[in-house]
């Protein structure tokens, strides 16, 4: 287990460290409290480039244009380039963070390593048990516009086969592929698995983990901030919400609905329904995910892989005893489908669309000498002769701190 120590980024050895999910294991807490404590980061010797929080997420679509085609931001093309200029400037430890990079190919992890061939790699990636991952990443997928019902999803992963609905979970969450993967050429102690704790510890126990990872004091980092990204909903809400996304036309734009519908009507409206719970794991169900997390576990200890935290961690706890024998269970009823449409509309016209998204989750303004960094860094990303200013600055600072 790596455990932090104090001066551990003092070297001036260049190196890189590539946060590559898994999706929904504390992924954008962690890059929002990153984000929020930029400044502190880089006084420490990591550099965590980007002058919002979506840089990284869109440097990997930028250099991941078969897989995310439809992310179609002005500021894509060519960030995956300026983004590894800024690694390359930066004398020190990088940070770069998205569970976008996760499904990654052998040939599109390789690609991504070598284009990072002058610092010295670490693959980083944050892991929880799979009887939590399946319910959450059903409810993230569909708050990301899939379609594809919980009773649907199950049968698919418990099928020997693999269709496009199991394919395309796991190419996301079968662990020891995506480690292989991402790992492949990198020597095994380069390569870190940190593990999400169980339900019910203290909320800053992943922080700590990835903090101690980075050489960093995670008690010197402000963590109490808000977090804008994360949002749950109930069984019922999120098959409302993926109902809808059926109903949409495949011309309605990703940024339109990822802007209207998951950041305004989901956020907001569906969320604030009460009655909200955790999505369930059914018993026909848990012995198979238990196995494969067996396996899952086995493969990671045998790899000989840096384990930050503990792979009990992984291991599903044991059922309650009140989980429905079967997803079908769990469908609402009409009745319950109409009672959330008709509140919903009612929510909508009493407040305008966008107007409780721009009142409420309205990112808080960096303080005056993080406004003047982001804005160089916005600079440097347009013009060569201000990353040549900023690469002498570094340097220099880092003979002074020698």
């Amino acid at each position: 287990m790596t455990e932090y120590a104090p001066g551990a980024m003092s070297s001036a050895t260049q190196r890189v460290y590539l946060h590559i999910g898994l999706p929904k294991t504390g992924t954008t807490s962690l890059q929002e409290l990153l984000w929020h404590n930029q400044g502190t980061l880089t006084a420490d010797g990591v550099s965590f480039p980007g002058h919002d929080l979506g840089a990284h997420h869109r440097a990997v679509a930028d250099v991941h244009p078969g897989r995310y085609g439809s992310w179609k931001e002005k500021r894509t093309p060519g960030s995956w380039d300026w983004l590894v200029e800024q690694a390359r400037a930066f004398d020190g430890a990088t940070l770069i963070s998205s569970e976008l990079l996760a499904p990654a190919s052998p040939e599109e992890a390789e690609r991504v390593v070598s284009s990072l061939s002058f610092a010295e790699v670490h693959i980083v990636c944050t892991v929880r048990d799979l009887a939590r991952q399946i319910p959450s990443v059903w409810q993230e997928n569909v708050k990301t516009r899939q379609s594809t019902s919980y009773p649907d999803l199950l049968a698919a992963l418990r099928s020997a086969e693999l269709d496009h609905t199991a394919r395309l979970f796991w190419d996301y969450q079968d662990l020891p592929r995506v480690l292989r993967t991402w790992g492949a050429g990198i020597p095994a102690d380069r390569v870190h698995v940190v593990t999400v704790p169980p339900r019910g510890g203290r909320p800053d126990v992943l922080w700590e983990r990835f903090a101690g990872l980075l050489g960093l004091d995670p008690a010197k980092y402000e963590t109490d901030i808000p977090h804008y990204g994360n949002f749950s909903l109930g069984y019922p809400e999120t098959e409302f919400l993926r109902r809808i996304n059926a109903s949409l036309p495949d011309r309605f734009p990703w940024l339109q609905y990822a802007r209207r519908v998951k950041d305004d009507f989901a956020a907001h409206t569906l969320s604030a329904r009460s009655g909200r719970g955790s999505i369930p794991l059914p018993k026909q169900d848990q012995d198979w995910v238990h196995d494969t997390a067996e396996r899952h576990i086995a493969e990671v200890r045998g790899a000989g892989y840096d384990v930050v935290g503990d792979l009990e961690d992984l291991r599903p706890v044991a059922p309650r005893g009140d989980e429905p024998a079967s997803a079908d269970e769990l469908t609402p009823t009409e009745a319950e489908i109409g009672e959330i449409a008709m509140e919903s509309v009612t929510d909508l016209l009493r407040h305008p669309a966008g107007s409780r998204r721009m009142m409420k989750r309205k990112p808080p303004q960096p303080a005056k000498a993080l406004r003047l960094r982001q804005f160089v860094m916005r600079m440097s990303d347009q013009y060569p002769q201000v990353m040549a200013a900023r690469r002498t600055y570094w340097r220099v600072r880092a003979k002074l701190g020698r």
